[in-house]
């Protein structure tokens, strides 16, 4: 059945002729659940518009591999007409070296200024100037078992040592507390970037990711001692280093461990992954900040792309809430003001959305806040740290010394 989506990009490229037989070549990280999602909103703008989307993905690592690839693509002289990418650092080499197109004219054009919130609009602003679209407002949390929480008499933690007490109680009965994928680095590093929350607090927290503070302090070897001891007591599921963070869902599923750290995209992850998303749920990780962990995500257009126009008025179409509303597994985690997803068939989303939505404070991934260079030396720490290789107190040296040698060149 052919579905019509009421939406400014639709009636552009219905009255633009030069829009029709168009290609769009589009750069993204979409695993393969993502991208069966994605299969009918791309078809059906084939189908209105005559423009045909070319998915070219990058998926599974993250951040790790996939920025790498981009950059390739760009200094090759052939890069994508739209791409996706993480706000913060990631994104900012790509502008910083005049790669991206300033859209500020598209958001006047097609009213986006009115679409998003502010909040994650100055997010993907740099210096007054915007040069990317949002997809996604990101939460993360712990997502755990149900019904290995109701039979070890188990209830979401309101604290840090109750998440502990947690931890005690699944190991003396033979089970993992939560499971982790250590390859490329990122998937630990949510579990350490809480730890800093608790540990330094916000204040101490934003200090040191925006390199004011250092990182040689003893907040800092506090949360890396919290990880050896999640480690050393065998909380998390063994030898995790060269796990793929995808391939890190399975001990929960089999029920050995009960938690993994996700965000708003694992609900579409168990349902294509053939679980009971009634059997899960999420918690917040606690801390006195109240603070959680939270980002943008983004599309944006290569300086170098010969049909900006083109790709807009596709970026109109997959940002309008019109859309979001009408495949609303496909774009859960939308930024659009006026989108709410379909809470009977989305439980899960629309918890994010609420809290998406909220004025609740929120700390970045580390790999957002740091730049590349510093990022690697922070993994190298916490890598270190798990494979009992290095210290607490040496980790939190490493990085600050990483942070120094970056500052004298800078």
């Amino acid at each position: 059945m052919k579905v019509i989506v009421a939406s400014a990009a639709l009636a552009l490229a219905a009255a633009t002729p030069a829009l029709a037989q168009d290609t769009l070549r589009f750069f993204n990280v979409f695993d393969a659940n993502a991208a069966r999602l994605w299969t009918e909103p791309l078809a059906n703008y084939t189908a209105e518009t005559g423009v045909r989307i070319e998915s070219e993905s990058v998926a599974g690592s993250g951040a790790a591999v996939y920025p790498d690839v981009l950059r390739t693509s760009m200094a090759s002289g052939d890069p994508p007409d739209v791409f996706f990418m993480w706000g913060g650092s990631i994104a900012q080499p790509f502008i910083d070296a005049g790669q991206v197109r300033e859209i500020s004219d598209f958001y006047e054009q097609y009213g986006w200024a009115d679409r998003f919130p502010n909040w994650i609009r100055e997010r993907l602003s740099t210096d007054g100037q915007i040069y990317g679209v949002p997809f996604r407002a990101r939460g993360m949390g712990l997502w755990y078992r149900k019904d290995m929480f109701e039979q070890y008499g188990l209830t979401e933690p309101t604290t840090y040592e109750e998440l502990e007490q947690i931890c005690t109680t699944l190991a003396e009965n033979g089970k993992y507390c939560a499971s982790f994928g250590g390859q490329f680095g990122w998937h630990t590093m949510r579990l350490v970037d809480y730890f800093l929350e608790d540990t330094c607090g916000a204040e101490t927290h934003d200090a040191i990711n925006a390199r004011q503070a250092s990182w040689n302090q003893p907040c800092v070897v506090d949360a890396f001692a919290r990880l050896k001891k999640w480690v050393d007591n065998r909380w998390l599921v063994p030898d995790f280093l060269g796990v793929a963070p995808n391939d890190a869902r399975m001990p929960m599923y089999l029920g050995d461990a009960a938690m993994v750290y996700e965000g708003g995209w694992f609900e579409n992850a168990l349902i294509g992954d053939g679980q009971d998303t009634a059997n899960f749920d999420f918690f917040l990780p606690p801390t006195p900040s109240g603070r959680y962990h939270a980002f943008p995500e983004q599309w944006m257009i290569p300086a170098a792309s010969s049909k900006a126009e083109v790709a807009a008025a596709f970026l109109d179409y997959i940002t309008s809430p019109e859309t979001h509303m009408q495949y609303s597994g496909t774009f859960e985690g939308s930024p659009s003001i006026g989108y709410s997803p379909n809470c009977e068939e989305f439980p899960h989303a629309c918890k994010w959305t609420e809290i998406l939505g909220s004025d609740r404070g929120a700390y970045p991934p580390t790999d957002q806040a740091f730049k590349k260079e510093l990022i690697d030396g922070f993994f190298e720490a916490q890598d270190a740290v798990v494979a009992g290789r290095m210290s607490p107190e040496d980790a939190a040296a490493l990085i600050q010394s990483y942070v120094e040698r970056f500052d004298a060149r800078s």
